[in-house]
């Protein structure tokens, strides 16, 4: 996947609202982004104390998915470390299951390797290179960077896999770290970054990491905002690294953390309405009462954003634009996945514009 221009890497665990954000992007936008998709672990049914879905109802429906809502583009897919050595009903493993069903459609996807993989799932992945010769993302957390056996344990990888770093796109994946201070933490982390071996050669080399909470309940209504550490972070990092090391490309979770899973019984609460909309260095949160049964709050929510001095206009994004048409009421106030694919989507072209304008190349 040799790219010559700048690119953003949204993460995007496949729920709803993550991949009918993607799915709501311009042609020109779905250029300029390489999201790394991670299909998620199984959710709990609360009433019965079981998974909801059986890992074949739960991956079974992401080929034919992923081809409605991303087609042929770029992309990286990932499962969740708890489905990763699970079998489909005729025996194939996860990855080897999504990824011969996507191969017919000539999908231009790569499989993710991490340190973290068992020799099994590395053997699959490999078997998944040699078929379709796109290469492998290699996904290495702060954790391991932070080793000083990581080159050796990379190398490692490497060879099991059978690539060389020409054919892998190294992501440095922070997690939901203490950004701050930026200055001791980029300091630390480009101290890091720049002792593994031949960084250079790496098809891509990226950087991904997460500011968004778990939760918005400690967000104040009406109004409230959030940092955008991840990415205030990541612009003192390019700043602090030594002349002529690599700079990586910038990648987020958009404004789903990666750690959140449902830890109560969705039946038994009811959450604020609320509209999270990105900006330069934060996320501007309109906040209101409990959703359900007061639905038709959300627009006055939208009026606000609109009136905020924030808002980019319609014709920024389709979320953008479904904030302006609930805000004059000519749609309905929907439900809180559509408001959640309408943040991650307005965040998606707030970055992709971000990340241009900086100028960092592959």
């Amino acid at each position: 996947m040799a790219t010559k221009d700048a690119f953003y890497v949204p993460c995007l665990r496949w729920r709803q609202a993550e991949y009918q954000a993607l799915l709501a992007l311009i042609d020109k936008a779905k250029d300029s982004i390489v999201p790394l998709i991670t299909i998620p672990d199984l959710e709990f049914d609360f009433e019965d104390g079981t998974p909801k879905k059986t890992v074949v109802e739960h991956v079974g429906p992401f080929p034919k998915r992923y081809k409605d809502k991303w087609k042929t583009r770029k992309a990286w897919i990932d499962t969740d470390p708890s489905i990763q050595n699970q079998l489909m009903p005729d025996g194939r493993p996860v990855f080897a299951y999504v990824f011969d069903e996507i191969r017919k459609f000539k999908a231009d996807a790569m499989p993710v390797a991490s340190l973290d993989c068992t020799p099994k799932v590395v053997a699959q992945i490999a078997t998944i290179i040699v078929t379709d010769k796109k290469g492998v993302g290699v996904r290495a957390r702060i954790e391991h960077v932070m080793k000083a056996s990581f080159g050796a344990n990379l190398d490692t990888l490497l060879k099991s896999l059978n690539v060389t770093a020409a054919e892998t796109d190294l992501i440095i994946d922070l997690g939901t770290p203490s950004y701050e201070p930026y200055t001791a933490f980029a300091a630390a982390l480009a101290f890091a970054l720049g002792k593994i071996p031949n960084l250079a050669a790496y098809r891509n080399f990226i950087l991904v990491g997460c500011a968004f909470p778990t939760s918005l309940a400690t967000v104040s209504a009406p109004v409230g905002s959030i940092e955008r550490h991840d990415w205030k972070f990541y612009v003192q990092l390019l700043a602090k690294l030594p002349m002529g090391m690599r700079s990586p490309m910038f990648g987020d979770y958009a404004t789903v953390n990666p750690s959140f899973t449902a830890k109560m019984d969705m039946r038994k609460v009811n959450p604020a309405g609320k509209i999270v909309y990105a900006t330069t260095d934060r996320w501007f949160v309109r906040k209101g009462g409990a959703f359900r049964g007061n639905e038709k709050q959300m627009h006055k929510l939208s009026d606000d954003i609109v009136k905020s001095g924030l808002f980019r206009g319609p014709s920024f994004s389709a979320g953008d634009d479904y904030i302006d048409k609930c805000a004059k009421k000519s749609v309905g106030p929907s439900n809180q996945t559509r408001w959640k694919t309408v943040g991650i989507n307005h965040h998606i072209m707030q970055v992709i514009g971000e990340v241009a304008s900086l100028g960092v190349k592959p």
